[in-house]
């Protein structure tokens, strides 16, 4: 049974995601800040191979001791997901360019980019040392290919571009890296309910379901051809 490394796991994409690798069969390690909602997150999914996982990725000086801990409690890391990431609303006027604080920038980039380069590049080594031919998919967002200014869509235009240099560069070792850049969604950070049917101004007339991009990972997630592909999952939002 192969082991899948889920951040962010707890709600929205992330626990999407780990649904479908147990129903596929995996093994599912769920990572987050917090044991209880965690825990929570366990009891609604009701798998035996389904594991909480206490990570907070912005603390990037125990990325390499939380992969090791990971795999020392649950096997082998065989697929890593990276799925978290934040948002902070500053908007002034309308434009969040004008709104963004030093505070709200450091707080964003510290996860968003910096949390999520040392947990892939721990990831990557952690592979490499211990022979695995494994998959890594980043979760991006159609903001990583959109003319925008604040701190989040920078730190996911600085995703997309780790996702093409990272792919290329590890691709020898065996370990195939993709990214799946979701539209609008279903889920809290855009202050919804989960799940709830949203209409917006797109060609598919509204948000995806948190399930529907879990599938776009999970199929780049066990596929061996694809190398520094970016599924651009928006619903014809970026046409």
């Amino acid at each position: 049974m192969k082991t899948v490394l889920i951040t962010g796991a707890n709600k929205g994409i992330g626990f999407a995601t780990a649904k479908k690798f147990l129903e596929a069969g995996f093994a599912v390690i769920l990572a987050g800040r917090s044991s209880e909602k965690l825990n929570s997150a366990i009891q609604k999914l009701d798998y035996k191979n389904a594991y909480p996982f206490v990570w907070d990725i912005s603390n990037t000086d125990i990325a390499e001791q939380k992969i090791k801990e990971a795999a020392e409690n649950f096997g082998q890391i065989d697929i890593f997901i990276d799925n978290a990431g934040i948002v902070t609303y500053h908007d002034l006027d309308g434009c969040k360019m004008l709104g963004e604080t030093e505070e709200s920038w450091d707080t964003t980039m510290q996860t968003n980019l910096k949390g999520t380069y040392f947990a892939v590049q721990k990831q990557a080594k952690y592979m490499i040392e211990n022979n695995i031919k494994g998959h890594i998919v980043i979760v991006d967002s159609l903001m990583g290919f959109t003319s925008k200014a604040d701190a989040y869509s920078i730190s996911k235009w600085g995703i997309r571009g780790m996702i093409y240099g990272a792919a290329k560069k590890l691709a020898p070792y065996g370990i195939c890296i993709n990214g799946v850049a979701p539209g609008e969604t279903a889920t809290e950070i855009l202050r919804q309910k989960e799940n709830e049917f949203v209409k917006i101004n797109s060609p598919r007339g509204y948000r995806a379901m948190p399930c529907e991009i879990a599938n776009d990972i999970f199929y780049l997630a066990t596929s061996n051809n694809l190398i520094g592909t970016i599924i651009n999952s928006d619903g014809g939002a970026s046409l």
